[in-house]
């Protein structure tokens, strides 16, 4: 349970600092998220989702984590 909570509260951060600030000016931030479902097992399929953020700078960030089968974010750790 406590790596759990250790894994969401990384995952919180690492979503905190991908946030955009909020920026009035149409050339500002942007995000795309894309989720793709990958079966786990038989009857489990869970979705891997890649998340890229390019800052007002141009530099691009990108973060991924995965959404199991009753919509619960985990970080994989492989």
């Amino acid at each position: 349970m406590k790596l759990q909570l250790a894994v969401m509260a990384a995952w919180v951060v690492a979503t905190a600092t991908l946030a955009p600030v909020a920026d009035a000016h149409a050339g500002g931030p942007k995000e795309n998220v894309s989720c793709v479902p990958v079966r786990v097992d038989v009857n489990r399929v869970h979705q891997r989702c890649t998340e890229t953020y390019t800052d007002e700078f141009g530099n691009v960030y990108e973060a991924e984590y995965w959404i199991d089968e009753y919509g619960n974010p985990y970080l994989r750790s492989e």
